[in-house]
């Protein structure tokens, strides 16, 4: 079952991971914290720009986790957009999506650094234009 909320609900819980965010030393925990901000903020962008009440008046594939697919809804500049790519594992055995860093941050997942701090530019930058 989805939770469904409000685009202001959706800005305050963006703020709130940021902030959170900001507090934490450890990488992907505060990594998890900007991707679920990011997500929030460029949700409530969707439901702003469209006039809908809540998430549940967003069709389904914009219900998910895909920050690429959210990002091109609202037209977000293609160099922004480009920048989210698959980060490599530690080992670069597998390759994650931008859309499941989520869960690579959340289960523990080692990440290639390189490719992780890119990741974490990349998502400053999606909450900035959120702003």
């Amino acid at each position: 079952m989805a939770i469904d909320v409000g685009r202001n609900q959706l800005r305050a819980r963006s703020a709130a991971h940021l902030a959170a965010s900001d507090s934490l030393e450890e990488e992907p925990s505060a990594a998890l914290l900007l991707f679920y901000g990011a997500e929030c903020g460029l949700k409530a962008e969707i439901i702003h720009q469209r006039g809908l009440r809540t998430t549940a008046d967003l069709p389904d594939y914009l219900r998910k986790h895909d920050l690429q697919r959210l990002a091109r809804e609202l037209n977000l500049p293609p160099q922004l957009c480009a920048q989210m790519r698959p980060c490599a594992t530690r080992r670069r055995e597998a390759q994650v999506s931008f859309s499941e860093l989520h869960e690579a941050w959340r289960y523990g997942r080692p990440l290639d650094e390189k490719h992780e701090i890119q990741a974490v530019v990349v998502l400053r930058a999606l909450l900035d234009w959120c702003g």
